[in-house]
């Protein structure tokens, strides 16, 4: 095994986008838990859970649609073995699509082994600089590990193209690992939405591409991004998840879970929006 499959990876955005100590975080998600739990469980999830979007911004902001996201995921009891982020390439390092292949990652609740056969199976290059400085997958990591058993793994794939061409291949490769694995997979598109718009804007613009997410028209997401040029920065992780939902079972269900944004925190004026959303089928 090589340096980098030997290694853990060391938190990044900690103390930034998360408390840097592990009870002040565990407080933190267990305190938005509770702001949201009259929410959940509402009965509307039909079939079994295929995976999600989830937001990637600081805990304190996007944390009350992560939250809800995750209390249905547990509640729902299916057994998950391994927990796939697919998730936006901030920076601009590293190849079109990889993924990591360090041994687990450090946050401030704990480490979370990863799922590096799962990995391997993607026929994916591993790529340490995709992921140095990259967020959007360990932000959500804390919400694995307070909210699913300690035995879930971890596999991260970065898309540094969010193509329609490139998600349709991520959805293909992780298909084709969960026939060859026989693992139990939660597939999550790490996104948030609106970028630097009053509330009011935001939500609008939301509601164009959410209609086609919710529609199941996975062109439809990315023709809505280019053509209204919105800002929602896992607009690939999001078509790689809706194809792969179609390859488990084509008449998958969409059901938005929680909408709201930085503005809950701050000022309404110029605000970075998030959604939550639960992807489910038969299978």
């Amino acid at each position: 095994m090589d340096a980098a499959r030997a290694s853990i990876r060391s938190p990044g955005v900690s103390g930034m986008f998360y408390p840097s100590e592990g009870r002040m975080l565990t407080s933190l998600i267990e305190n938005l838990h509770k702001g949201v739990k009259s929410q959940t469980g509402s009965g509307t999830v039909t079939g079994n859970i295929i995976g999600g979007i989830v937001p990637h911004a600081g805990i304190e902001y996007c944390g009350r649609q992560a939250v809800h996201f995750f209390d249905e995921v547990k509640n729902s009891g299916l057994p998950f073995e391994t927990v796939v982020i697919i998730h936006p390439n901030h920076y601009g390092s590293g190849p079109p699509r990889s993924a990591d292949d360090h041994q687990g990652w450090e946050v401030s609740n704990g480490i979370i082994e990863a799922d590096l056969d799962f990995a391997e199976e993607l026929d994916l290059p591993f790529s340490a600089d995709a992921q140095k400085r990259e967020h959007s997958a360990e932000v959500i990591v804390p919400y694995i590990i307070h909210f699913l058993p300690r035995n879930v793994r971890l596999v991260s794939i970065n898309m540094l193209d969010q193509s329609y061409q490139a998600a349709r291949d991520v959805a293909l490769k992780i298909h084709s690992a969960v026939q060859k694995q026989k693992r139990k997979v939660l597939v999550i598109a790490s996104s948030d939405f609106t970028h630097f718009e009053s509330s009011t804007v935001a939500k609008g613009l939301d509601d164009i591409v959410l209609e086609e997410i919710t529609s199941r028209n996975t062109r439809g997401v990315g023709q809505a991004v280019r053509e209204n040029n919105l800002s929602v920065c896992g607009c690939g992780p999001i078509m790689a998840l809706m194809e792969y939902s179609a390859m488990v079972d084509p008449d998958y269900r969409v059901n938005i879970l929680s909408r709201g944004d930085s503005g809950d925190i701050t000022s309404k004026s110029d605000v970075v929006s998030y959604v939550s959303a639960l992807f489910s089928g038969h299978y």
